[in-house]
């Protein structure tokens, strides 16, 4: 009877813990919409300039520590825009980025940016979720009190929204796999 209560109770705990997620960034929402989805470390930030100085980007290098949705594979570096909304941004800190490929020409101030120059940047398209590595990894989180200003920020360990995560993933790709009785051309 103990011993049910404790996996009650710690399903209960890792349920509301994703939920806390779920509620602020609507991960589940996100990772459809996303072409990319991974854990990443930043390894640099920088700006690339072109068109005779009309169009400067500013973009970060971030190594994949694990890959979720996408073609990015673990260990991969690759090159995104948008790091900039995240809590941490410093060279070394950890993400979960929720990409979609940069269109520069769809962003403000990128105007004079060429799209096929940066075709192989990516755009954080959501801010989720800059992470804590002191202690247990969590994501940095906090509530918008209002359209300018955010509220008391909080931690909301990772561990449980990256399994339901990988869940998604696992799901996702039994539905693009091809069935047995698929003939061959």
């Amino acid at each position: 009877m103990k011993f049910a209560m404790l996996v009650m109770l710690i399903l209960i705990s890792g349920c509301s813990t994703f939920s806390k997620v779920e509620d602020r960034a609507h991960i589940k929402w996100n990772y459809e919409y996303s072409s990319d989805v991974v854990h990443a470390l930043l390894v640099e930030n920088s700006i690339s300039s072109s068109n005779s100085g009309k169009c400067n980007v500013r973009y970060s290098k971030f190594r994949v520590i694990e890959s979720f949705k996408g073609k990015l594979k673990t260990g991969e570096t690759f090159n995104a825009t948008g790091i900039s909304a995240h809590e941490y941004r410093d060279e070394g800190s950890e993400q979960f980025l929720l990409l979609k490929p940069f269109i520069a020409t769809q962003y403000p101030g990128y105007g004079e940016c060429s799209t096929e120059e940066y075709a192989s940047f990516l755009s954080i398209h959501n801010w989720c979720c800059s992470i804590s590595s002191e202690g247990e990894r969590s994501f940095v989180m906090y509530d918008m009190l209002n359209s300018e200003q955010s509220g008391d920020r909080y931690l909301v360990p990772v561990a449980d929204t990256f399994e339901v995560i990988r869940k998604l993933k696992k799901s996702s790709n039994k539905s693009i796999q091809p069935t047995a009785n698929a003939s061959a051309d």
